[in-house]
């Protein structure tokens, strides 16, 4: 490396490291963060121990980038962060409000009578969009299901595969995210799917619209479900960029993160009570 390239390198770890230490002397214990919010690093500490420690210290070592994203976050609709998966339900009578057909859209669908909620077609429509200006068709396969349609698609796994199998890749009724009216199954919906090009623009370029992926590889222990390369999550903009940044881009530890700390963080927000 030559020396001048090594003294840069040498000159903005320094610049990073002064500002972050600077950063966690300006707070103080006791003393807000940022302005928005009325947290201290003390706060932070304690919000963020259970989560994994490399998360603790991104967070940590950013306080104040972490919570000004937060309040964007917090700024979205509450529905699209609603925590559902093996230990959290959904009722049998809970259909999303404002559902709309795909096929009244311009959008590819592999089946008939596909619903999302309309809050999200626009972002759907912007990827769709942006896919397509690379040469990319986006393929909906499976989107909107009701408590007792998730219902038949369990059974008709538990029938094919065994019980141990289906609850590995199938969720109970209540407990699918797709019952949301957020949650897409693109393409194939098979173990391929991230081979095609579809499945490679998706995995690169979905969270630029709010898209991310709910059951990531290798995270199996932390989400309850096998790798599931072709379904994703509407979580918006901010949300998508929160989880890429501070949560490892493991969905899953995003959304038990706000859900166990929404009320407080709303509470400890500043000009917004």
């Amino acid at each position: 490396m030559p020396a001048h390239r090594g003294c840069r390198l040498f000159f903005h770890a320094s610049a990073w490291v002064a500002y972050a230490l600077i950063s966690v002397a300006a707070a103080g214990a006791g003393n807000r963060i940022i302005p928005e919010f009325s947290i201290s690093l003390d706060d932070a500490r304690q919000m963020t121990a259970t989560l994994p420690a490399e998360l603790r210290v991104g967070i940590m070592a950013r306080p104040d980038k972490f919570l000004r994203l937060m309040a964007q976050v917090l700024d979205q609709p509450p529905y699209l962060f609603v925590l559902v998966d093996k230990l959290h339900a959904l009722s049998p009578d809970y259909v999303p409000p404002d559902l709309v057909a795909l096929k009244d859209y311009p959008v590819r669908t592999s089946w008939p009578h596909l619903m999302l909620r309309k809050a999200i077609i626009p972002a759907v429509l912007e990827m769709v969009g942006a896919a397509k200006k690379e040469g990319v068709i986006i393929t909906f396969s499976s989107t909107y299901r009701s408590y007792d349609y998730q219902q038949g698609v369990y059974d008709r796994e538990v029938k094919m595969y065994g019980k141990e199998i289906a609850d590995r890749e199938s969720a109970h009724p209540g407990l699918s995210q797709h019952q949301l009216g957020t949650a897409i199954d693109f393409g194939t919906i098979s173990d391929g799917y991230e081979k095609t090009r579809e499945g490679a623009w998706v995995a690169a370029h979905a969270w630029q619209y709010g898209f991310t992926l709910s059951y990531p590889a290798a995270y199996e222990q932390v989400t309850g479900y096998r790798y599931e390369s072709w379904h994703y999550r509407y979580l918006t903009r901010p949300g998508a960029l929160m989880q890429r940044q501070f949560f490892g881009d493991v969905q899953q530890y995003f959304l038990e993160f706000l859900n166990q700390h929404r009320p407080a963080l709303e509470q400890m927000r500043t000009g917004k009570n």
